[in-house]
Formats: C-alpha cells, structure tokens, sequence
C-alpha cells in the first residue's frame, strides 16, 4: 500500500452568505486501495473538531467524508443523490441531508481538485447551498 504525504486545503462557501469562504489547511496521508482513494488528517482547534480523525474517500463519481471522535459524521456527496445521515457532536447528535447537485473530481496520483455543491438541511431547517473546494497536493519531504 503507497502512502503518500499531502496537504490538503479545504475551502466551502455557503452560497447565500456574502461573508465569502471558510478555508481550513490540513495534511495528512493519501493512499488507494482498489481504485478507491483515501486522504487522512487530524483536524485541528481551527475547525472546531479538535479530536477527530477525517476520511475523504473517493471514486469517479462519490466522494464520502468520514469522521471519527470526537465528532461522528458521514456524508457521501453523489451528483442527484441525497445523503440522510446522524451528525454527532459531543452535545447532541442532529439529522443532517445533503443533497449534491453537482460534484466534480479531477486528478492524478497524489494530486487532485474535487469541487462539490450541495444543499443541506439540518433538522428538516435548510440551511441553504454549500460549495467545497478541495485541493490535495503532495507534500515534497522536509529535511532532506
């Protein structure tokens, strides 16, 4: 199994909120298994979910997020498809739809751009549109 340093740079804009973009830098570690990619990272006091482990896990066509500790969430993010899924905080676990109108995923070996819009409704409340922007990029090793 190839294991590959990278950073990862995560940017999501609520459409409807001209405050403009939350952008959140992480690294962690890409490997693939099966033709299925998988990226590994810590996420950090900035976000707010310090404690927990993310997964971004993709394929052609669906990219799923994974997360594990302190907060517990899995969306998966499909062109048409609506995710209904538990999201679990350490105060109170809500249920969280997403519905991704578009979703597009580019990319060779340790680099990739994946950029989704999604509509997401929390509680049966819409919260409105997000759109995320990933970037994954190798990291050169340091030291050397």
């Amino acid at each position: 199994l190839c294991m590959s340093l990278v950073k990862i740079t995560i940017g999501s804009t609520m459409a409807q909120d001209e405050k403009g973009r939350f952008e959140t830098i992480a690294h962690g570690e890409l490997t693939e298994k099966n033709g299925t990619k998988y990226v590994r990272y810590a996420e950090t006091k900035g976000t707010g979910m310090e404690g927990t482990k993310t997964t971004l896990k993709w394929t052609e066509d669906t990219l799923t997020i994974i997360r594990h500790g302190v907060y517990e969430h899995t969306q998966e993010l499909r062109a048409g498809f609506t995710s209904h899924t538990m999201y679990k905080t350490p105060y109170f676990a809500i249920p969280l739809e997403a519905k991704t109108s578009n979703l597009d995923i580019r990319g060779k070996e340790s680099n990739w751009q994946i950029a989704a819009v999604y509509e997401v409704t929390l509680n049966e409340d819409p919260q409105g549109q997000i759109i995320l922007d990933i970037a994954i990029e190798e990291e050169e090793p340091s030291g050397n």
